[in-house]
């Protein structure tokens, strides 16, 4: 469970209608399913009684509205008065106003509606970036399952990424798991908060598809077939690239948001570039903030030696976005 503040802004969100129809379908699915999110509603509710009480609609008493309109044009227009002692007696109804107090009164309610959109639009901002996050960890840890059950059936192995060949890129991986029926649906590698999530016609190509590809659709196909997503490269072993094995390792980072060149630390740009989704060997999802989830641990974004490669032995992960190579061959090699 996220953070009380968090699930407050979440849930806030929830009550005002301000999510979108996807951030409002997994709030509503983790109402059900965690005891924990329903009772911070109920709490939230609780709060929020006397304020949700005012939104019932109650009949004036007829003439109201002149009333009050008279009395303020009234006062606002005449000057101001020394007060005297004695019983107070009503004023003479002035000229009818009913224009002029129609604009003052729209520009007030504008005035209004803006403060409090101003004063909420903080909460609901920071509602949606953590719905998004959510769906982005679901994804994640759908991938990371299909990737354990493919390892289950190919002798504890990830798929492995060819060293050579039309292939020899880190988004290989996504369509390795559709072919074998590991993975059902492409939407899967896609993060919400990416650039791709705008696509609506994003496809994962076939193996087959890159193999018959000609050289420029093969360098289009290998940007986006890893989707979102970065997928590890594997690592060099008695100078032979091989495979990760699954051990089950809870700080070896499998896969995460893809990382970006230009950025320091190569981090992603998803999420507002706060930080990247990072799926660990284990299965489980964490959110980080910076290349090295791990206190004086591995960097994720490249290998021992500072390259975007395979790493340089078993423990040390490396993640590539969808297009990077495995292995660099100089001249030719």
């Amino acid at each position: 469970m996220t953070t009380t503040v968090t699930v407050q802004e979440q849930l806030l969100g929830h009550l005002l209608g301000a999510l979108d129809e996807t951030e409002q379908e997994l709030v509503t699915a983790r109402l059900e399913d965690d005891k924990d999110y329903r009772r911070e509603l109920a709490r939230l509710l609780k709060r929020t009684g006397p304020l949700l009480e005012l939104r019932e609609e109650y009949s004036p008493p007829p003439g109201l509205a002149d009333r009050t309109c008279r009395v303020v044009a009234e006062r606002r227009d005449r000057p101001a008065r020394t007060p005297r002692c004695g019983r107070m007696t009503p004023d003479a109804s002035p000229p009818n106003r009913k224009g002029r107090i129609r604009r003052l009164d729209v520009v007030a309610a504008a005035c209004i509606f803006l403060a409090a959109g101003l004063l909420m639009m903080p909460a609901i901002q920071n509602s949606r970036f953590q719905s998004r996050l959510i769906v982005c960890q679901n994804n994640l840890r759908e991938l990371g399952r299909a990737l354990t059950d493919y390892s289950d059936r190919h002798g504890d192995y990830f798929p492995k990424i060819p060293s050579q060949g039309p292939m020899a890129a880190a988004g290989v991986y996504a369509p390795v798991l559709l072919q074998e029926g590991f993975l059902g649906n492409a939407r899967r590698v896609v993060c919400p908060d990416s650039p791709l999530a705008r696509q609506d016609e994003f496809t994962v190509p076939s193996l087959e598809q890159l193999r018959a590809a000609t050289p420029g659709e093969l360098a289009v196909m290998r940007q986006e077939m890893g989707g979102s997503y970065g997928y590890h490269l594997g690592h060099v072993q008695d100078g032979k690239y091989q495979a990760t094995r699954n051990l089950r390792r809870g700080t070896f980072a499998l896969m995460a948001d893809a990382p970006n060149r230009s950025l320091t630390g190569r981090q992603s740009t998803h999420h507002a570039g706060r930080g990247q989704n990072v799926l660990f060997e284990d299965g489980h999802v964490q959110f980080v903030t910076c290349s090295k989830p791990i206190a004086a641990g591995d960097d994720i974004f490249s290998n021992d030696n500072g390259l975007i490669a395979a790493g340089l032995h078993r423990d040390d992960a490396v993640i590539g976005s969808s297009a990077d190579p495995p292995i660099f061959y100089v001249g030719g090699l």
